[in-house]
């Protein structure tokens, strides 16, 4: 059963069916699957891109535990968190799938010789993977762009991980749409530095408890103070927004019937 929370179908399933969900798709463009935070809510209020890119995407996953509990508290039981670091671990799994060629666009060259490493030694080929980091601002250099969706295209891509940050990550590959070929797209963040074995992760019973936020803070509060304890807070708002128009939607059901457009037979 799709959860939907703020005007957003969320793909149900284990990290290793939403890829496949996703594999399952006509490879007629890039086929993005994005990992929805509280982070993500509040800048899908502000960036219409962003919404774009969020709209057009072949899975979106609770990646965050307060909107897991809120799905639930809504009355899908069923849902459950499914993070980048677990789509990251399902795809990088073995056995390699036949056929596989990975790009991964990384913020550091570090990332990606660490993570090209892990992958080789864990069986893969090496020629299958590439690496790019890209230079600052890159999301907006349409010529740098031109030139990247090509290099990724010309290797035949069929699994592109992009650990650069939300919200460029995401529109960026929107925009560049064909360019890229059709590969599976994961937008992942800092899930492929933890991948790396460079970032640490938070335990397991701070990630159940929903506290995964305070560990990453704690790890880098300068750059992080802004979102968890300023941004996050426009959240109650639209939450709020969000609970009156579905009340309105119950209290009016003929208007809102009304307002459809005709079917057509």
């Amino acid at each position: 059963m799709t959860v939907r929370l703020f005007d957003i179908g969320f793909t149900p399933g284990s990290a290793a069916d939403i890829l496949a969900h996703a594999a399952a798709q006509p490879a007629t463009r890039p086929r993005l699957i994005v990992t929805a935070n509280l982070d993500h809510i509040v800048t899908l209020a502000e960036n219409a891109a962003f919404r774009e890119a969020y709209d057009g995407a072949v899975a979106r996953t609770l990646d965050g535990m307060p909107l897991v509990w809120l799905a639930r508290v809504r009355g899908a039981r069923s849902a459950k968190r499914v993070t980048g670091h677990d789509l990251v671990a399902s795809a990088f799994a073995s056995p390699w799938p036949a056929g596989q060629r990975i790009y991964l666009i990384c913020a550091t060259q570090a990332v990606g010789d660490h993570l090209s490493e892990r992958i080789v030694t864990a069986g893969t080929p090496r020629d299958c993977i590439a690496v790019t980091v890209p230079p600052y601002g890159f999301e907006v250099d349409e010529a740098y762009g031109r030139h990247l969706s090509g290099a990724i295209r010309s290797h035949g891509t069929t699994l592109l991980v992009l650990g650069v940050g939300a919200p460029r990550s995401e529109i960026w590959v929107t925009r560049q749409g064909a360019a890229l070929g059709a590969p599976v797209v994961l937008a992942v963040g800092e899930a492929l530095n933890v991948a790396a074995g460079l970032v640490p992760r938070a335990p397991p019973f701070m990630q159940r408890a929903g506290l995964e936020w305070l560990f990453r803070f704690l790890h880098a509060p300068r750059r992080l103070f802004g979102r968890y304890f300023v941004r996050s807070w426009r959240l109650l708002g639209i939450a709020l927004g969000a609970v009156s128009h579905g009340r309105r939607r119950r209290l009016h059901p003929v208007v809102t019937q009304a307002r459809r457009a005709p079917k057509s037979y």
